[in-house]
């Protein structure tokens, strides 16, 4: 049986993969990036609706280990795009596309502790369930 929260989780996970494409998208029309960065947003957010929408469809049982591979994917590029703009700040290094570096930094480690706690949220769910069976 599924656990109560995570009807919470798939409907925060919905609401944060909308607001992630919209985000990016915007961010990619603006400032501009490779075609490679914008497909790996894409993919999360397509994992992170597969498990959202599984979870909600597959009543009474449970998607946690999906909706965790969203949550999981999402927090792998996530650091990998904070600490890489940590080492061109460092270095000293301006964006070829003038995007305001420091702001956006600020803002992706904002954003990266709420994936990590809905990363380790999801993770308790689908533990939880491997250890029911």
């Amino acid at each position: 049986m599924r656990h109560g929260s995570e009807t919470a989780l798939a409907i925060v996970t919905l609401i944060a993969a909308i607001l992630h494409f919209t985000l990016e998208t915007w961010f990619h029309l603006k400032w501009g990036q490779p075609l490679q960065a914008l497909l790996v947003d894409y993919i999360c957010n397509a994992l992170m609706l597969l498990g959202a929408l599984r979870s909600l469809c597959v009543r009474p049982g449970s998607a946690a280990g999906l909706l965790a591979a969203g949550w999981a994917y999402a927090l792998g590029f996530g650091w990998r795009s904070v600490f890489g703009r940590l080492a061109q700040l460092e270095a000293g290094a301006a964006p070829a596309n003038g995007e305001p570096t420091a702001t956006i930094v600020v803002i992706l480690i904002a954003a990266l502790i709420v994936v990590a706690l809905a990363l380790a949220w999801s993770l308790a769910l689908a533990w939880r369930q491997s250890v029911r069976r």
